[in-house]
């Protein structure tokens, strides 16, 4: 059985409960960042910097592998290792309203320059989450409408992005779109659709009109009114 300091310095590392391989993590702390919280041109920048994480493979550790990976560490020449999830696929998007981010793809994603792009840090086991998640397709659901405007979330717990550790959650970050590095503008506010509609507003580049345009008449199925298409079932909700 594992002790505490044993199942921190795991979560630490980022090694699961299943992980069942040897795992050499080499872990480096950071500053918290509260010099950048100053920064005049910055106001919003992140204020919590996460430690970085370098691994070396154990599957063909040797000595002069283990003096590399010291020598590359201290030259600045190691990538950093960041936890993620698998890509999710076509087939897994084909329903969903909101994007789904992983840490592989968030950077890429959220710095994206033509867009703003605005993300809920989540935990699968967050009560708070949650209650969020209706709300937050329901915004989703709005403002498709607007394609200078990425509506997205990550599973924070089960991904990791350089340079950003998510503190409390959820965490909902708008990211205005613009060259990269984009500055963070952390939301504090109520959660409902109107409320992220006017932060958003205030807060990306480009503007745009909440109320989508008028669209022509819904298709119909063999059988009448398609549910989907009009907006009446969403193919993304489970079956009660």
């Amino acid at each position: 059985r594992t002790s505490h300091l044993e199942r921190r310095l795991s979560a630490l590392a980022g090694i699961e409960d299943d992980f069942t391989e040897p795992v050499l993590t080499l872990i480096q702390p950071r500053s918290s960042g509260l010099e950048e919280s100053k920064d005049a041109a910055h106001p919003q920048s992140p204020p919590h910097h996460g430690p970085r994480k370098f691994r070396l493979d154990t599957k063909t550790l040797t000595e002069e592998s283990i003096i590399k990976f010291v020598t590359d560490f201290e030259a600045d020449a190691l990538k950093p290792w960041m936890r993620s999830e698998a890509e999710p696929t076509a087939e897994d998007m084909q329903y969903e309203i909101v994007d789904v981010l992983v840490g592989t793809t968030l950077t890429a994603a959220a710095e994206e320059e033509s867009k703003d792009v605005l993300v809920n840090f989540y935990a699968p086991w967050c009560g708070h989450c949650r209650k969020l998640e209706p709300q937050y397709k329901a915004l989703a659901k709005k403002l498709k409408h607007v394609k200078t405007l990425k509506i997205a979330k990550i599973d924070a717990t089960r991904n990791e992005v350089e340079g950003l550790q998510i503190m409390g959650y959820p965490t909902i970050i708008l990211f205005p779109a613009g060259k990269s590095p984009k500055k963070h503008v952390f939301y504090r506010g109520n959660r409902s659709p109107e409320d992220f509609i006017q932060f958003i507003q205030e807060h990306a580049t480009h503007k745009f009109d909440p109320t989508a345009p008028a669209v022509p008449d819904t298709p119909l199925t063999d059988g009448g009114l398609d549910p989907v298409a009009a907006g009446l079932i969403d193919p993304s909700e489970e079956d009660l």
